[in-house]
């Protein structure tokens, strides 16, 4: 199988069809070293599953969600992707989520560095 870092954005990691219990999504925003989160999700035995539509996070199963950088350009890049509606709907849910850094941080309603 080709490395998980030559794989094209969509492409998930494992052979086959995976049970949804064996299935993570990983929410790429557009900063941070989301590759190496990926690599490790896939070295457990994980499919690995790319966040390319909003829809992506209401469908997740387990949802994690890496992040660096300012919270404010975070959560307006979440909301110009329309990634911000569905990942609180989802967090509504109480559904199993990993938030990383900034992906932590964008639960709370606003930050100090944002103001």
């Amino acid at each position: 199988a080709e490395p998980p870092e030559k794989r094209p954005r969509g492409a998930d990691a494992g052979a086959g069809a995976e049970a949804s219990d064996r299935v993570v999504t990983l929410l790429d925003y557009g900063a941070g070293n989301v590759q190496s989160v990926y690599n490790a999700i896939a070295s457990l035995g994980y499919t690995v599953r790319y966040v390319e539509t909003p829809d992506d996070i209401l469908k997740a199963s387990k949802l994690v969600f890496p992040g660096v950088g300012a919270f404010g350009s975070c959560v307006a890049a979440l909301k110009v992707q329309g990634y911000f509606e569905p990942l609180r709907q989802y967090l509504e849910q109480d559904r199993p989520f990993f938030g990383i850094c900034l992906g932590m941080q964008t639960l709370f309603e606003g930050s100090e560095e944002s103001e």
